[in-house]
């Protein structure tokens, strides 16, 4: 089996005593398409801004075409081919 093109492994982010992401691990291979799901307070803008180096984890590792990204910033992680894009497209 081939490695994933993303691999999140036991992402954590607190705020004070508020966990918003609690170990979160994920695989996606290349081409597959994800959707995070959840109520308002889950923690998904939490995990997207992680994903795209916006804001640093407490623990965990983010892994990108094989590559250690995790303590990367984001202009960097851009450059490798991670970006975050938003909902609203108008300008």
């Amino acid at each position: 089996m081939a490695e994933p093109l993303l691999r999140v492994e036991k992402l954590v982010r607190r705020f004070g005593g508020i966990i918003a992401t609690d170990n979160v691990s994920l695989d996606v291979a290349a081409g597959e398409l994800h959707a995070i799901i959840g109520p308002n307070g889950a923690g998904k803008t939490t995990l997207i801004t992680q994903l795209a180096g916006e804001l640093t984890s407490d623990a965990g590792r983010v892994v990108f075409a094989g590559q250690d990204i995790t303590r990367l910033a984001a202009p960097r992680r851009s450059a490798l081919g991670l970006a975050r894009s938003f909902q609203i497209t108008s300008l």
